[in-house]
């Protein structure tokens, strides 16, 4: 009987996660781990579900390590990078995943919210890009994925903070791509539509908001799944996508072609 080996197209390589201790970071750093890669677990305030997902992977046999610092703090990417370098001397694969924003009307968002954003969305993604960079050079390239939204170009309710940060961070993608082409780095963004996480819930009016997302997604007529955000982020990053940079790819079921309604 042939036996079947497991796909794991991300085997020996080394990817590091920013905000990977909860939410859809906890799902992609669990989507790297079973692909065979070596994860490197940022976080920062989610101390204890940092431990628990290290246990969770002990568990599983995943090779990891955990990495505490601030995306928002260029100092402490500073040092997160330097202790990469120190003890795994390279890196593959980044997936700034980190994020902040506050989920409030417009004229509610303070000067502190908007710096957060800005810091952890943007400014976090480029600081841990170009300290990246070095590490991916080293080894001939390597892949960089952002993250970001439906928000980023159309309007949500509450948003506004998040969506304009990211929208920003897939500019960034297409400078960044073109920047460290020559380097042989792919720079790209996954991009996805509202998906069936707690998150939902800190929306305004959030059953309304999740009926309406379901009404007007024409796929399934349902909201996104973190395993197929996830997926994307792994097909990005890996070999199948060596002719893919600059370019932010959407998952989201159809929400943003804006459908007319069926008779």
């Amino acid at each position: 009987m042939t036996t079947v080996e497991p796909y794991r197209p991300h085997e020996g390589k080394i990817v590091l996660v920013t905000g990977g201790a909860r939410g859809i970071g906890r799902d992609i750093v669990r989507e790297f781990a079973r692909a065979g890669a070596y994860v490197v677990v940022n976080y920062f305030h989610a101390v204890d579900e940092a431990e628990d997902l290290s246990t969770e992977l002990r568990a599983t046999g995943a090779r990891h390590k955990l990495l505490r610092g601030s995306v928002a703090k260029a100092d402490q990417v500073q040092q997160m990078f330097e202790q990469i370098n120190t003890d795994l001397g390279r890196l593959d694969i980044l997936i700034n995943n980190a994020a902040s924003g506050a989920l409030s009307p417009l004229d509610t968002l303070t000067s502190r919210d908007w710096e957060r954003a800005i810091n952890t969305n943007i400014l976090g993604a480029l600081w841990c890009s170009q300290q990246a960079a070095p590490l991916m050079t080293r080894r001939g390239g390597g892949a960089i994925i952002n993250l970001s939204s439906t928000g980023a170009s159309s309007v949500l309710p509450g948003y506004a903070a998040i969506g304009t940060t990211k929208a920003a961070v897939e500019a960034l993608t297409r400078y960044l791509a073109a920047e460290y082409a020559p380097r042989n780095i792919r720079v790209n963004t996954a991009s996805a539509g509202p998906l069936d996480t707690p998150v939902l819930t800190r929306f305004p009016s959030p059953d309304t908001f999740r009926a309406t997302i379901e009404h007007t997604t024409p796929l399934g007529h349902r909201l996104g799944k973190p395993a197929e955000l996830t997926a994307l982020i792994s097909f990005l990053a890996s070999p199948q996508a060596s002719w893919i940079t600059g370019q932010t790819i959407l998952a989201d079921g159809g929400l943003s072609l804006n459908p007319a309604p069926s008779s």
